[in-house]
């Protein structure tokens, strides 16, 4: 994204850069709730949901981050950041520490 928080996609024929979406993590179950018991997780996910958020963003950074570690980002000359949408602060995946959008875009 840039600054204006628009999406900046890759438009060339080189397949080794890749632009688009793909399924995050493939060893996570879905499920489809009946009604019943989308009552009773709707309840529950609201009694719960600041916790639940913040595991939720907890383990995407991190598989984020591990998975950025792994196709080697940092040899990009390029700043690189991880952010969950709609958040004032980001992941600079170089110097792994979290960042406000002022500091990211000076």
């Amino acid at each position: 994204m840039d600054k204006e928080a628009s999406e900046v996609f890759y438009e060339g024929e080189d397949k080794t850069i890749f632009s688009g979406s793909t399924q995050v993590i493939p060893d996570i179950k879905y499920f489809q709730l009946s009604r019943e018991n989308k009552k009773e997780f709707d309840e529950f996910y609201e009694n719960n949901d600041i916790e639940i958020e913040r595991e939720e963003h907890k383990a995407f950074t991190e598989w984020f981050y591990e998975c950025w570690k792994a196709a080697q980002g940092h040899k990009m000359n390029l700043p690189s950041y991880f952010v969950i949408h709609d958040h004032y602060k980001s992941l600079d995946l170089r110097a792994n520490k979290w960042i406000s959008d002022d500091e990211k875009w000076e």
